[in-house]
């Protein structure tokens, strides 16, 4: 049986947002209690909000939105966790933590309305990479005809 596309797709997209979704929450959620309530500063809580964010969006990706993409391996699970981590910490990092601390320090938004401007632009970019590169499906070794 032939394996399925690495190309994006709409149904893919589509649950890739919806699990965006649940890691907005997450962030925001996290976000807003480490910073009023456990008196963190916003850039620190910002931090903590994304990594946990990125876990949870990694394990809904793997298990629902790219579940014909999971490998049949722990270890490939692993590598798929470090390249999701890194591919979605380094967009995050740049974009969503960047904007947080530019938005919020410069423009003087409040931070958590500067947290989902960068939510925002992080999406599309981290949608194409895990679609191309983080849950790329391996393909099987085709058996030599005889």
């Amino acid at each position: 049986m032939p394996s399925p596309s690495n190309a994006p797709t709409t149904i893919h997209f589509v649950k890739f947002a919806l699990v965006g979704g649940s890691g907005v929450i997450v962030n925001m959620g996290l976000l807003h209690l480490l910073t009023t309530w456990g008196g963190l500063d916003y850039r620190v809580s910002g931090l903590i909000a994304i990594e946990c964010a990125i876990v949870n969006n990694f394990c809904w990706n793997l298990l629902w939105t790219f579940r014909e993409r999971k490998p049949d391996r722990k270890r490939h699970i692993g590598a798929m966790f470090i390249k999701f981590n890194c591919s979605s910490g380094l967009v995050a990092f740049v974009i969503n933590w960047g904007l947080l601390v530019v938005l919020t320090s410069t423009l003087r938004l409040h931070y958590l309305i500067a947290n989902l401007i960068g939510i925002a632009f992080g999406t599309a970019a981290n949608f194409m990479i895990s679609s191309l590169w983080t849950f790329t499906h391996r393909k099987q070794a085709r058996p030599e005809a005889i």
